[in-house]
């Protein structure tokens, strides 16, 4: 099935890091993601969930934001 498909270097625990990266990307929280992949631990879906430079630097500056606001700046 994965040869037809042109995937047969893919394993489903490569499936299953790519789904947790991009939820987390996308906003969703590790609890959240962690509980769709049937994990029980936080920490194994923070194995899971590699996330890209450009997420990390966009959280960090609406976090940023919303501190300057509150701040009154």
């Amino acid at each position: 099935m994965r040869s037809a498909a042109g995937l047969d270097d893919v394993r489903i625990h490569d499936l299953r890091h790519t789904f947790a990266s991009e939820a987390v990307m996308g906003g969703e929280n590790l609890t959240m993601a962690g509980k769709i992949l049937g994990h029980t631990q936080t920490q194994t879906t923070a194995r899971y969930a590699h996330l890209a430079d450009d997420p990390l630097q966009s959280a960090s500056e609406r976090i940023a934001t919303s501190l300057k606001q509150a701040m009154g700046r």
